[in-house]
């Protein structure tokens, strides 16, 4: 039998009935267009008649197969794929998929369970599983540093030099049990941005005399206890009057920051009431005990009470204002950083000769009207 092809093959056969059955599938492959297939060879089919065996039970076709492995071979470079994948399976051990979304809601639940702070935590949570988990939904095993720099693009600076470091939190969390141990992750292989340290914006003492002077009653506490006692204002949205401990006696008169509500729970504080707060207490007569603010988020009485003074609010300039002027009173940073419940370095980096001494004595030299 002989049809017409590139090769003009002639076949032979033994039995009359296996020469119908070949005749038959040719020429029903050759009515239909096949050409391919009606020139296949004995050892074609039989090649295909094993892959066939071999795929049973897995669903997958033949061609998907073949397509899959020749990109495995060609990513590999001509390395056994088989022994790839051997490897990768003993580095792996019995990792577990998990997603971002999946990962960090462990994490957050053992940070919540050993007592970080709350807002903390609430940064953790809004980053991770509402902006994060939604972008970036692979398994965390498969996530790149590519898929991580492209995804942190929206933002730079100190702002993506943080999310970064919540990155390397979650998967320095995942070693072990989502990620291979004693291996850089993803998140560790990216660059953190180069930021420069702009100048603290601080008040004048004309300024804090029209900020304290724009407040309502209930709200000059806060602002004198921000302005001479430098506390952040999260501490003193969770203090109550009874750690406002005035005296006639100046080295016993100080306020009480508890560890619970204390930046990171860095622990429990004395801040010394000075002679301008001591003056702002005496005029406010507080209570013993009681919230010293209105409202917890006292944002909104910020911006009002600086555009009643007829200027512009700015961010955490009440504690800058505080650093640098006491820096420049008493020039000693470790003895600041005490007060502030920061680092020396820290101190001396923003708040070392930031003003003049004369500027600090008419900051200090501050009194109610």
């Amino acid at each position: 039998m002989t049809w017409n092809n590139p090769t003009r093959q002639r076949k032979f056969f033994t039995v009359h009935a296996e020469a119908k059955e070949h005749a038959r599938r040719v020429v029903g492959n050759l009515r239909e267009g096949r050409r391919e297939v009606a020139n296949a060879n004995e050892s074609d089919l039989n090649d295909l008649s094993r892959a066939r065996r071999q795929l049973m039970g897995i669903d997958c076709s033949i061609e998907q197969a073949v397509k899959e492995y020749a990109e495995c071979y060609h990513t590999l470079a001509g390395r056994s794929v088989l022994g790839f994948v051997q490897a990768q399976m003993q580095r792996m051990g019995k990792l577990k998929d998990g997603t971002i979304a999946e990962v960090a809601a462990e994490l957050i639940a053992e940070k919540e369970a050993r007592g970080k702070g709350s807002s903390w935590v609430k940064s953790l949570r809004i980053f991770l599983i509402n902006k994060a988990a939604k972008n970036l939904t692979k398994p965390i095993l498969l996530i790149t540093p590519d898929d991580l720099s492209e995804f942190l693009n929206s933002w730079s600076g100190r702002t993506r030099n943080n999310y970064l470091t919540f990155f390397v939190l979650l998967f320095n969390f995942a070693k072990g049990k989502y990620l291979p141990a004693g291996e850089p992750t993803a998140a560790e292989k990216l660059e953190r941005d180069v930021v420069t340290p702009g100048e603290v914006k601080i008040w004048t003492p004309e300024e804090v005399k029209k900020i304290l002077g724009a407040a309502e009653p209930d709200e000059l506490p806060f602002f004198a206890i921000s302005m001479f006692a430098g506390i952040r204002t999260k501490e003193i949205t969770l203090m109550d009057w009874s750690q406002v401990r005035p005296s006639d006696d100046p080295d016993e008169s100080h306020i009480e920051i508890k560890a619970v509500g204390s930046k990171k729970q860095a622990g429990r504080r004395i801040v010394p009431i000075l002679p301008a707060l001591a003056a702002y207490l005496r005029a406010i007569k507080p209570p013993k005990t009681g919230r010293i603010v209105p409202n917890v988020n006292m944002t909104p009485r910020q911006f009002k009470v600086a555009a009643v003074a007829g200027i512009k609010w700015k961010h955490n300039a009440s504690r800058h204002s505080f650093g640098s002027y006491r820096m420049a009173e008493i020039k000693n940073a470790s003895h600041v950083a005490e007060e502030m419940g920061n680092s020396p370095a820290m101190v001396k980096k923003h708040y070392f000769q930031a003003v003049t001494k004369a500027e600090a004595a008419k900051f200090w030299a501050i009194r109610p009207e």
